[in-house]
């Protein structure tokens, strides 16, 4: 599940705007938290065994590089912007990547890496191309992205998956 603290509808608003504005949406101004993250649930126990991530909304850059030195035993990042502009910070649990996490999955169904694609938006997307046969960056991707994939398509919001899918003939 996606877990919204008890403040973060209204603290979260004027940031999720921002995020809308950065990735060059219209109509930033309308957007609220539910409309990001219609998933996300509300008046839960936030107190939690089964975590593996935390996000939190970045006051200023001064937030993550705190965050970076109090969790040192974590992965801590930050999205929604690139660095000193970054929206948002995480806190994950360590050695635990996306392409840990495909690495396991392909184990676990026993098939081959040469099979495999992967589809990334972002920089934190790039270790999946690391064992994926094919890396397919997304249109509205950044350069670190783009730079590292092995195809590019159109954005998310132009069809992009399903014109890549067309291209390498998966559908």
């Amino acid at each position: 599940g996606l877990y919204g603290s008890k403040n973060f509808r209204k603290r979260g608003r004027q940031t999720v705007q921002s995020y809308v504005a950065y990735k060059g949406k219209d109509n930033a101004q309308d957007a609220s938290v539910e409309s990001i993250f219609p998933d996300m649930l509300f008046d839960q126990n936030l107190y939690r065994e089964d975590i593996n991530k935390i996000s939190f909304v970045l006051e200023s850059y001064q937030d993550y590089l705190d965050a970076k030195e109090a969790f040192k035993d974590y992965q801590v990042g930050t999205w929604g912007g690139r660095g000193e502009h970054a929206l948002f910070g995480d806190v994950a649990l360590a050695n635990i990547t996306k392409e840990t996490a495909i690495q396991d999955l392909l184990a676990h169904e026993n098939v081959d890496p040469k099979d495999t694609f992967a589809f990334g938006d972002a920089k934190i997307d790039i270790p999946m191309f690391n064992i994926c046969e094919t890396g397919v960056a997304m249109g509205n991707g950044g350069g670190e992205i783009k730079a590292a994939a092995d195809y590019i398509t159109d954005a998310a919001e132009d069809d992009g998956l399903y014109n890549a899918f067309k291209h390498f003939g998966l559908i």
